[in-house]
């Protein structure tokens, strides 16, 4: 019997490599993986499966849009408490700070934009208490083209005309703050012209997990609704390879860990403090519960949407499938 195609796009993270390696088998399906093009909202009739912006699946399923089914595969994870940067001679020092100041941020609904907005919000700034001003990042990076399950910011966001940047604005002081996802090559430069608003970032990271046992996700995998209907087998294998690939590259880095000087103190860190989001699975261990509800409660009281997202039916679509193969 010949093997499923399944065209797949997803980025070649550290633990999807054995996944891309072949090292993984998946019977039934032959895996054609694309790593080189953008991160796609939609599903078109040739792409099966492929990574997507959390905030922004979510954001559907709140409006009742479910063409895709998602699957409870958190692949890229984070804080965001450390992706506001200030020049370096700024007198900001705390995301508290930031009320009243013109923050800069070249989108508005990407997961992790969403999740900087949390943080701040946790630090006691609601949203309408800044001056938003969406731009180009810089000249090499612009504003990404708007889909459908995108929102609008705030009354009163400033938009930078053509021709400017929130870099440059940051720079000539048009702005206080700016929040993306990439750092610049100055913040790592210990004089560079622009730092972190948080330099202690790590140490109020950890206090804010610690407090609300939460690790943001950012990226999940979902499938198209009717390759799932018609193949729910081959997104079990799917996933049940996403999950295999992820077991090698953990036993790996365990008996490794050469990334960095302390890598080995990393793992140990998240095998003590993030035990419930280990592996990044699934919908069962309440580390994973609590991040499903603060997304929602997050887009609601951020104003992204009228009415908010149920946590416990994100993956139905996901659950049924299971259900169903298991059955």
């Amino acid at each position: 019997m010949s093997e499923l195609q399944v065209n797949m796009t997803l980025r070649a993270y550290d633990h999807l490599v054995p996944l891309f390696l072949g090292d993984v088998p998946t019977p039934g399906l032959k895996l054609n993986l694309d790593h080189r093009v953008p991160m796609v909202s939609t599903l078109s009739e040739n792409l099966a499966a492929a990574e997507v912006s959390f905030n922004r699946y979510v954001l559907a399923a709140a409006k009742g849009d479910d063409s895709i089914i998602g699957l409870p595969a958190f692949i890229l994870r984070g804080f965001r408490h450390r992706n506001y940067i200030v020049r370096r001679d700024s007198p900001l020092e705390n995301l508290s700070d930031l009320r009243g100041a013109r923050v800069g941020t070249n989108s508005w609904s990407d997961t992790g934009t969403m999740w900087a907005r949390a943080a701040m919000r946790d630090a006691g700034v609601a949203v309408t208490d800044v001056n938003w001003v969406i731009g180009d990042l810089d000249e090499a990076n612009p504003l990404k083209p708007p889909t459908h399950m995108d929102v609008d910011p705030p009354q009163g966001t400033q938009f930078l005309r053509s021709g400017q940047t929130l870099m440059g604005s940051l720079r000539d002081g048009g702005i206080d703050a700016l929040t993306t996802a990439f750092m610049p090559d100055s913040v790592f430069e210990p004089h560079g012209e622009f730092r972190r608003l948080v330099r202690n970032f790590r140490e109020v990271e950890r206090e804010f997990h610690q407090r609300t046992g939460v690790y943001p996700g950012f990226h999940i995998v979902a499938v198209r609704r009717d390759f799932a209907e018609a193949h729910p087998q081959a997104v079990m294998t799917l996933y049940d390879a996403l999950r295999k690939s992820w077991s090698i590259w953990w036993t790996k880095a365990k008996k490794f860990a050469e990334s960095s000087p302390w890598a080995m103190e990393e793992i140990e860190t998240q095998v003590r403090d993030f035990a419930g989001d280990i592996p990044p699975f699934g919908t069962e261990s309440d580390a994973h519960k609590r991040m499903l509800a603060m997304i929602c409660h997050e887009q609601f009281a951020q104003g992204l949407i009228p009415t908010a997202a149920r946590p416990e039916e994100l993956f139905a679509g996901f659950d049924s499938i299971k259900a169903k193969v298991s059955g």
